[in-house]
């Protein structure tokens, strides 16, 4: 077996430590309180919108729509979400916060921002802008990977 490229190591390790620590976060509740990671992305999304259909929400996270609609069940039932049929079309519906989860939505928020300014404000200020470049290059590419593996 050939040894590794050190590049290859490197980014394999940080993104382990990455995933480990977002796992610690998610274990914690710190964003979601007493939803899963899932289903906070879902809520996030949500409030991005007034209203916003499953096939919008499964786009948007790269997931499968049954993927999506399990969350979005869950999510009901819990009284985060509702469903309203669509006015233009009766075969979709639309999904879209409740008071619940709009209040959930702003502690998520509100939270989530705490949390990445700090670890912000821990990364030395003449690296930010590097940082922040390479986190956007380093995700646009691994959607671009995800896209292109789903596909084929």
């Amino acid at each position: 077996m050939s040894k590794e490229p050190e590049e290859i190591s490197t980014m394999r390790n940080a993104i382990k430590i990455l995933i480990r620590s977002l796992g610690v976060l998610e274990g914690k509740k710190t964003f979601c309180y007493d939803c899963t990671y899932a289903q906070c992305h879902v809520i996030w999304e949500t409030a991005q919108e007034s209203k916003i259909s499953v096939i919008e929400l499964a786009t948007r996270l790269n997931i499968s729509k049954s993927a999506v609609s399990r969350t979005v069940d869950d999510l009901v039932n819990k009284g985060y979400l509702e469903r309203t049929p669509n006015p233009n079309d009766r075969r979709y519906v639309d999904i879209q916060l409740t008071e619940k989860g709009q209040k959930t939505f702003q502690e998520i928020e509100q939270t989530s921002r705490y949390y990445f300014e700090t670890i912000l404000e821990s990364i030395p200020e003449n690296k930010r802008e590097a940082t922040l470049e390479g986190i956007q290059t380093f995700s646009a590419a691994l959607y671009h990977v995800l896209k292109r593996d789903t596909v084929e």
